[in-house]
Parts: C-alpha cells; sequence; structure tokens
C-alpha cells in the first residue's frame, strides 16, 4: 500500500467532510453543496438522506401605511374639496385662502417652537401669556416710554427670551413638571399684560404697523414671516447635529444624558427659543391689528398643542417634524374658518377645538401601545 498516497486521500476526505454545511428546510437536513459528495465517492442518497433544493426565504407582505403627517396633507385636501362642494361661492376664493393663511400665520411660527419642545419631550403652555405680554409690553414702549420702534421690538424680544428662560430654569434645573410650571407662569404672564394693558393699548405708531401690514404677492408679512422660521426650523431639525439632539433627549433623556448631551441645557434652550416665538407672534399681531390687546394670546396654547400632537408630534417625545407641525395647524385653521363661514357659534369652535385635541392625543395613545 502506497502509506503517502493513502494518507493524502483520508487528509482530503476528512477535510471536505468538515466543509459540508447542513441547512434546515421543514425539519429536514439538507446538506450542501451536493458536488462535494462526488468528490470523496459519496452521495446523498448512499446515505439514507434526501437531497433538496434550498428554498428562498418567503418575506412577508408589509401593508403601506401612510405617515401621520401625510395622512393629515390627504384629509386636509379632501377637505377643502367637500368644503368647496359645501360653500361654492365663499369657500373657494383667493381672498378666503389668503385669510386662512393670514390667521394660521402667528400659530404656524409658535407650532415650530412647539414642535422642537414636543420632540425633546415636554411643552410649554404659558405661550399665550407669553403672546400677550410681549405684544402689550411692546405696545406699551412704544405709546408710554416714547422707544422708536426698533429698541420696542428689541425690548419686547429680550422680555420673552427671559420669561422662557425662567421656564428653563424652572423645569430643568429645580426639575418641576413642566405642566405645573408653565401653567403657572401662564397665569403670570397674562397678569402682566392685563395690569400694563388693560383691556388694550390703541393707536401705535404708523412706523409699527406698516411692519405687519405690508403686502407682498398678494399675501400679508406674517405670512412671509410664517414661511421664513418654518424653513430655518426644518433645516435646524434635520441637518444641525444641536437641534437633532433633541430626538435622543425625548426617546431617552437618561441615555441621552450619559451619552454626553447637556440634557439640562438644551431644556433650557428650547424654552427660550420657544417664548422667542411667541413674544415674535404677539409683536407681530399687535403691528397688524395696529392695537395691543390683553388678552390676545388665550387659548393660544389649545390650538398650538392640538396641532402639532396632529402633526406627528408625540406627548412621550423623540418623533415630530416640522412640516407636520404647520400640517396640523393649517388643519385648524381649515377647520375654524369653515365653522366661521357656516356661522357656528364661537363657543362652539371652542368645543370643536378641545374634542379635536382630545381625539388626537387618544390616536397617539393608541399608536404608542400598538408599537409597544
Amino acid at each position: 500500500m502506497d502509506w503517502p498516497i493513502f494518507a493524502w486521500r483520508l487528509w482530503r476526505s476528512l477535510r471536505l467532510s468538515l466543509e459540508l454545511r447542513v441547512y434546515s428546510r421543514g425539519g429536514r437536513p439538507t446538506f450542501f453543496p451536493p458536488g462535494d459528495f462526488q468528490k470523496i465517492g459519496m452521495n446523498q442518497s448512499s446515505l439514507g438522506i434526501e437531497a433538496t433544493e434550498p428554498q428562498p426565504l418567503k418575506r412577508k407582505a408589509r401593508p403601506v401605511s401612510l405617515s401621520r403627517e401625510t395622512g393629515l396633507v390627504v384629509l386636509t385636501l379632501l377637505l377643502i374639496l367637500v368644503f368647496s362642494i359645501l360653500f361654492p361661492r365663499s369657500f373657494p376664493t383667493f381672498a378666503n385662502f389668503t385669510a386662512i393663511l393670514r390667521n394660521l400665520a402667528l400659530d404656524g411660527i409658535m407650532a415650530a417652537g412647539m414642535m422642537v419642545m414636543m420632540v425633546g419631550g415636554l411643552f410649554d403652555l404659558s405661550v399665550g401669556g407669553m403672546f400677550s405680554m410681549v405684544g402689550v409690553l411692546t405696545g406699551w414702549l412704544l405709546k408710554e416710554a416714547g422707544l422708536p420702534v426698533p429698541l420696542a421690538i428689541l425690548g419686547g424680544l429680550m422680555a420673552a427670551a427671559l420669561g422662557g428662560l425662567v421656564n428653563g430654569w424652572i423645569v430643568a434645573r429645580i426639575r418641576v413638571n413642566a405642566l405645573i410650571a408653565t401653567l403657572g407662569t401662564m397665569g403670570i404672564f397674562r397678569g402682566i399684560a392685563i395690569l400694563m394693558g388693560g383691556p388694550g393699548i390703541n393707536f401705535l405708531p404708523p412706523t409699527f404697523t406698516q411692519l405687519g401690514q405690508s403686502v407682498f404677492l398678494g399675501m400679508q408679512a406674517p405670512i412671509w414671516l410664517m414661511l421664513a422660521v418654518v424653513g430655518l426650523y426644518h433645516f435646524l431639525m434635520s441637518r444641525t447635529r444641536l437641534f437633532r439632539q433633541y430626538y435622543y433627549i425625548g426617546s431617552n433623556p437618561k441615555a441621552a444624558d450619559l451619552s454626553g448631551i447637556n440634557v439640562a441645557g438644551m431644556q433650557m434652550l428650547g424654552f427660550v427659543q420657544m417664548g422667542l416665538l411667541a413674544g415674535l407672534s404677539g409683536i407681530v399681531f399687535a403691528s397688524r391689528i395696529g392695537t395691543s390687546v390683553s388678552i390676545a394670546g388665550d387659548g393660544a396654547e389649545l390650538r398650538i398643542i392640538t396641532a402639532v400632537i396632529l402633526g406627528g408630534a408625540s406627548l412621550t417625545g423623540g418623533k415630530g417634524t416640522i412640516w407636520g407641525g404647520l400640517a396640523g395647524v393649517a388643519f385648524i385653521a381649515l377647520i375654524q374658518n369653515v365653522l366661521i363661514i357656516a356661522a357656528v357659534s364661537s363657543y362652539w369652535q371652542s368645543i370643536i377645538i378641545g374634542v379635536v385635541l382630545v381625539l388626537a392625543v387618544a390616536m397617539d395613545s393608541l399608536l404608542n401601545r400598538q408599537r409597544v
């Protein structure tokens, strides 16, 4: 016997047998590849095993689902079509659509800031009070203090930033619940507005009112300002590392803190930017109507939070888009416009918006439960 040749064949047989891979298909072993058996003079049938071809894995077809933002846009378009049929003379007109945009402009500005807050797992109930207070303060600086328009606007924005900083410090540093903290400051801001302005400050300077009443391409300045703010915030939330941290904070604040994110600092920044946008909206509103109204922002927090939740935000944080918030604001403004055209009482309008908020929160809770 040629021992070197025998040893080489034995080693080759052992090597090939170790390279065989066994796959399970429906509980039956399948040896692969079959050609390796012929190399060592064996086949699967001689081993008493039925040769089967490996079957490709079947993937379950996933149902096509729309995002909440896309679904809301589709629903809004359908409502526009329905309302155009129901009110053919008053609803589908350029003047009416311009009025809708003009009415949603300020809410759209505040919704951008509120979306940042809710993505980070927080919210601010004092935006309506801030809206009223800063509008009245700016009017007071113009009429009573006699400051020029730029300084009066700067003073109002500084007060707005300070108010947001106070909210952020209470929530992030003292760790008071955001609901309680902002509910308390909402009452403070509203009280300051009434104390300073009484029923309102009228006849503001023309140099101030023309800022909010100027028209470009058939639309007033607040609409263009809203588009600019929404575009800026969309860029910040989708392209910048600083603002994208809110998604991590909202998803898991403890993990975000352990990963090196300054959670408390980002929360304070969120309240400051929210205060600035609410104050800016109050200034623009006073400029547009020529009067600083002490109760102009009452109920704004309800509309803004409803719109943001409808637009894809969650009370648990971690998700949402700026364009989704704008879609939610447009939906609410559309409903309000139709209620006005249909001569529905303002009390019923509040009831309907409240029902929409409850349904939106219930839908968010159900969707979160299904994911778990």
